[in-house]
């Protein structure tokens, strides 16, 4: 594979020859030289990565593996009615695990019930995230009429003084996913283990076992960064921001800063998309977050250690052309600062929501 596309042009002549022994240029038939063009093109996976994100040229481009703000793609009464059945079915199947409702029983408790608690794990949390989603548009919808041109008061709940990132959340979060993925493959571990002639549920569980490892070094991660550094508070100078503005703003140096070799700061215009992929029974939905906008302030380790145990001032100048925030659509849009420090051992990296607006 080539790191770039290429363009590779070849002309074929028919008016030469390859041969040991040429013949004299005299003797060769007087016919027009013919030409072809031969394109070949190459991707790298990063294209690939942003075409199956959705993205592409022209095309804002896609933040992989970016902590979105949507936890579904799906939201409202809708997913509170979708998550029921899920709910009925686990707390089915965790009746019959323990004899409740009399049936015939194919696998041990210990797996039935895991089964059951998935099923209804997973509609409860379905159906939670649709209640609050009505709740919060009724809210909404409500305030929007009371304190009209002013979304800043209801489209989220800000608070003036600045915003909180907590390490400890992101990795209970990363620990959680992985506990759930590695709890899905236990029936087909089981399956593969214990059934005659079921050994491809072993081999493809073990392959997604194998997969699952990148979460738990991701959590790895997550855990030497909030051991290391803890949570983090960025203080707003102002409340809200305006496009066209000037976005200043500090953050509270974190513990260790010192080992910090470098410091960035990357302010965001975000925008969530539910993007379906696949056809038929292979149609799947993810929210992809784009990048609309970018801006990045870098501070080296000199710059740093003037710092220490104060505040770190960050600023930005405001476009005045592009989206506002708006964090209760479905899917939303917003602004956002990334810091990321890089150091030996466990980096430092936080994301803090900023209240940038249009102004009335």
């Amino acid at each position: 594979m080539f790191p770039h596309s290429h363009t590779f042009v070849q002309r074929i002549s028919f008016a030469q020859s390859y041969c040991a022994y040429p013949l004299p240029p005299a003797l060769w038939p007087r016919a027009p030289s013919m030409t072809f063009t031969i394109t070949t093109t190459t991707e790298t996976s990063s294209t690939i990565e942003q075409r199956m994100l959705g993205s592409g040229p022209g095309l804002p481009p896609a933040l992989p593996n970016y902590p979105a703000q949507s936890a579904t793609t799906i939201d409202g009464s809708s997913a509170a009615l979708f998550g029921l059945p899920f709910m009925v079915a686990g707390v089915f199947i965790g009746l019959a695990a323990f004899d409740v409702i009399q049936t015939r029983k194919h696998a041990p408790l210990w797996l039935i019930a895991i089964l059951g608690a998935m099923f209804f794990s997973a509609g409860f949390f379905l159906f939670v995230h649709g209640i609050r989603g009505v709740i919060r548009k009724a809210i909404y919808t409500r305030k929007a009429a009371e304190t009209p041109g002013q979304p800043w008061l209801f489209d989220f709940h800000w608070h003036p003084e600045g915003i909180s990132f907590s390490a400890f959340n992101a990795m209970l979060g990363r620990l959680t996913g992985a506990l759930v993925w590695n709890a899905f493959l236990v029936p087909f571990f089981w399956v593969g283990y214990t059934q005659r002639g079921a050994w491809p549920f072993l081999v493809i569980a073990s392959v997604f076992a194998l997969i699952g490892l990148i979460a738990w070094v991701r959590w790895a991660q997550m855990l030497g960064d909030l051991l290391r550094y803890g949570n983090s508070f960025l203080a707003y100078d102002e409340f809200p921001y305006f496009l066209g503005g000037t976005l200043r703003a500090r953050l509270r140096a974190p513990r260790h800063l010192a080992a910090v070799n470098s410091l960035s700061f990357t302010l965001r215009c975000v925008q969530e998309r539910y993007v379906t992929s696949g056809t038929g029974n292979n149609r799947r939905s993810q929210v992809v977050c784009y990048e609309l906008y970018k801006d990045v302030a870098t501070l080296d380790h000199d710059r740093l250690a003037n710092f220490v145990g104060a505040e770190i001032p960050v600023e930005f100048r405001l476009p005045a052309d592009k989206l506002t925030t708006s964090l209760a659509d479905t899917p939303p849009t917003y602004w956002q600062i990334e810091a990321k420090g890089e150091a030996r051992g466990a980096d430092y990296q936080a994301y803090f929501l900023v209240p940038v607006y249009k102004k009335p």
